[in-house]
């Protein structure tokens, strides 16, 4: 395989997948971090009732699943088309498989898990994924161009966007 063929792979595999393998790694690595500290430092839990917690971090992980296959599947076919997808979830937020993961499943984990120092590992998470992000919305502005960044305007990030304040000079 040439160069240039291999280039052409990588490039179309980060239009598919994103910045999604690599943050997952990186989130799953830090996971274990946090899995060891934890059982190292053993800071408080976050409230008595852990049947409480366990029931909302359920929901949470459950509600997370549903949202990423929904994305998936929506997703399919801009993926098949080449066109930016603006239906389903991504009407809401412009990455809902890796807000599945972030907002919904690991702080379902967390509190399933009653731990402060996962609660912690969530926002670090969501400063990550922030930051890696901007990497994948850079490759999609140079594909769709004007059309991304009016969408990118409409939708937020990780949560959709409730109220758009626009100042008039």
């Amino acid at each position: 395989m040439d160069l240039n063929t291999k280039v052409s792979v990588q490039n179309k595999l980060k239009k598919i997948f994103g910045i999604g393998p690599t943050g997952a790694i990186i989130s799953l690595f830090s996971f274990a971090i946090f899995v060891w500290a934890d059982s190292m430092i053993k800071l408080s839990i976050v409230v008595e009732s852990a049947s409480l917690m366990k029931i909302i971090g359920i929901v949470l992980v459950i509600f997370g699943l549903w949202l990423h296959f929904w994305s998936f599947s929506t997703l399919r076919s801009w993926w098949v088309d080449g066109k930016l997808c603006l239906r389903g979830p991504f009407k809401h937020f412009r990455h809902p498989m890796y807000t599945a993961w972030i907002t919904f499943i690991s702080p379902g984990v967390a509190l399933y898990l009653n731990s402060w120092f996962y609660l912690f590992w969530v926002l670090l998470l969501h400063l990550l994924w922030h930051k890696l992000v901007k990497k994948e919305e850079i490759i999609m502005i140079d594909t769709f161009g004007d059309k991304y960044k009016n969408y990118a305007r409409r939708t937020g990030r990780f949560f959709p966007k409730v109220m758009s304040f626009r100042i008039n000079d």
